[in-house]
């Protein structure tokens, strides 16, 4: 049984191999869907390209007038202010934009013969994770909107203790029905005894 592991192992791609131990094997690992953190960005990221577009108006050739926005930008009391404003609307856009993104990528979802991992956070890492033999459930959760576009939210529960963890939640997984097989799967050969 314990040949079921081995085979499905893989190279971690997104999870530090130094937060595995030696003879840990990592069996499923991946990122949440970018739609839960980049609609957001993408939005405020439009309002930015716009707001670079007004900024830099002026210098376009034979550009035509934008209405009621070439008068504040062509006034000589405060037209710089205002374009400099569109600049910096830009700007913060640009980092809202940035941010989400490495929100994002910094949030893995793993599992190894041994635990359920979650990574989080961008600078400083901070790593949840529950031993496979300790988790007595395994919830899938979807919206409709999630059905559509094929993510799901897996909630993996413990029975409550003290100084442990007692749920792990990974939002927006990919496929997660085919998620939770793999770790069923995984669960099955580490945590059931052997079939005599």
């Amino acid at each position: 049984m314990t040949q079921l592991v081995w085979t499905m192992s893989l190279k971690p791609k997104y999870i530090s191999s130094k937060f595995l131990s030696s003879d840990e094997h990592l069996v499923f690992e991946s990122r949440p869907s970018a739609f839960k953190f980049m609609v957001s960005g993408s939005i405020v990221m439009l309002f930015g390209i716009i707001a670079l577009v007004i900024f830099a108006w002026k210098w376009i050739p034979n550009s035509p007038s934008i209405p009621y926005i070439s008068d504040y930008l062509s006034n000589a009391d405060y037209g710089q202010f205002v374009q400099l404003a569109f600049g910096a609307v830009f700007f913060l856009a640009l980092i809202y934009f940035f941010y989400k993104w490495l929100r994002w990528n910094s949030t893995i979802y793993a599992v190894t013969d041994e635990r359920v991992i979650l990574q989080t956070k961008i600078l400083a890492k901070e790593y949840d994770d529950i031993e496979l033999m300790l988790i007595t459930n395994v919830e899938t959760r979807q919206t409709f909107g999630q059905r559509l576009l094929g993510y799901g939210t897996l909630v993996f529960s413990t029975q409550g203790t003290t100084d442990r963890k007692t749920s792990i939640k990974w939002d927006w997984v990919p496929d997660p029905m085919d998620v939770r097989k793999k770790i069923q799967e995984v669960m099955d050969v580490r945590v059931k005894p052997p079939l005599k």
